[in-house]
C-alpha cells in the first residue's frame, strides 16, 4: 500500500506544528508568576532550555528592537510584573501579576514559521487578601516567530497594542496627568535608579540630578515607549535588577542607545534586515 506525498507531508506538518505550539505555550508559561522569578533573580541562564536560540533577536513594538539570547529573555520574562515587590521607589506595592496566559490563535504552516494571538490575564496575587484572585485585566500579544533547526525561536517580531489602556488599568494611574507624572518620577524613578546603579554602574551623582534631568525630558506614552523619555526608562529601570551594568545605561541621561529617539524609518523598517537577515525571515520556505 502507497502513502501518498501529500499525506505524509501533513502528517509532518502537524507534527511540527504541534512542537512549535508546545514551544511558544512554554514561552509564555514563562512569563506567568511565579515562573517567570528564576529569570529575574538570575538572568538569562535560568531561562528553560530550548525556548531562544542563543543568536535569538526581534522586535517588540512598542519597546524596541533586541539582539542575542540574554537581551531577548529578559524582555520576555523578567519585566513581567512581580506582585507585592517593595524597595526603594515603591510607596503602594502593586500586587497584580501575569497568572494565565490564552492562545486564542496559532498557525503554521510549515516547521520554520508559526505565528500567534496570545493574552496575558492579571490577577491579583495577594494570598489572604479579600481581593486575592481578583481578575483586573489582559494584554494581547501579536507575534510571528521563526524557528532555527533545534526548535528554538531564532526571530521573533511582536506587537502589544494598546499598552497604554493595560497599564493604566494594571496600575490606577492616569499617567497623562502632569501631576502624576512629576511624582513618578521623583518618588518612583528615581529613588529605584538611585539604589540599584550604584558603584561602577552610576548614572546620576545624586538622586536630585536624578530628578533634574529627568523632568525635563517627555513624558512619553507606553503606546510608543522607544525614545529619549521617562516610559522608557520606567521599563528599563525594572531591567536593572538583571543586569545592572548594561540596563543602568538605558536609564541614564543619554538614554544608553536603549531610551533614545529613533528615526522611524530606521528602526521599524530599514532594521529588519539587520535583525532578521532578510524581508522574508517569516515566511515558509518556497512561498
Amino acid at each position: 500500500m502507497k502513502i501518498s506525498t501529500s499525506i505524509l507531508r501533513y502528517a509532518c506538518l502537524t507534527r511540527e506544528s504541534t512542537f512549535n505550539e508546545y514551544s511558544i505555550s512554554r514561552i509564555y508559561n514563562t512569563t506567568i508568576y511565579p515562573n517567570n522569578l528564576p529569570v529575574l533573580a538570575n538572568g538569562s541562564t535560568a531561562t528553560p532550555e530550548g525556548l531562544f536560540s542563543v543568536n535569538a533577536t526581534g522586535r517588540i513594538s512598542p519597546l524596541g528592537n533586541f539582539t542575542g539570547f540574554d537581551d531577548s529573555t529578559e524582555y520576555f520574562f523578567a519585566l513581567s510584573p512581580i506582585p507585592g515587590q517593595t524597595g526603594p521607589g515603591i510607596l503602594q506595592p502593586n500586587y497584580n501579576a501575569f497568572t494565565s496566559y490564552e492562545l486564542h490563535a496559532f498557525t503554521s504552516g510549515c516547521p520554520e514559521v508559526a505565528s500567534t494571538i496570545a493574552y496575558l490575564n492579571t490577577t491579583i496575587v495577594n494570598p489572604g487578601s479579600p481581593s486575592h484572585g481578583k481578575y483586573v485585566t489582559k494584554i494581547k500579544e501579536i507575534a510571528f516567530w521563526r524557528f532555527d533547526d533545534t526548535g528554538a525561536v531564532l526571530y521573533y517580531d511582536a506587537q502589544i497594542p494598546n499598552l497604554s489602556l493595560w497599564f493604566a488599568k494594571f496600575t490606577g494611574a492616569d499617567i497623562s496627568n502632569v501631576a502624576v507624572q512629576t511624582l513618578d518620577i521623583v518618588t518612583n524613578l528615581c529613588p529605584q535608579i538611585q539604589a540599584r546603579c550604584t558603584g561602577a554602574n552610576q548614572v546620576y551623582s545624586s538622586e536630585l540630578e536624578c530628578i533634574a534631568t529627568l523632568l525635563a525630558k517627555p513624558f512619553g506614552t507606553f503606546d510608543e515607549t522607544w525614545g529619549d523619555n521617562i516610559v522608557c526608562r520606567l521599563v528599563h529601570v525594572v531591567l536593572t535588577q538583571v543586569r545592572p551594568e548594561i540596563h543602568c545605561p538605558h536609564v541614564g541621561p543619554t538614554g544608553g542607545m536603549k531610551c533614545v529617539d529613533y528615526d522611524y524609518n530606521q528602526g521599524y523598517l530599514a532594521d529588519d534586515l539587520a535583525l532578521f537577515g532578510s524581508n522574508d525571515a517569516f515566511r515558509c520556505p518556497g512561498e
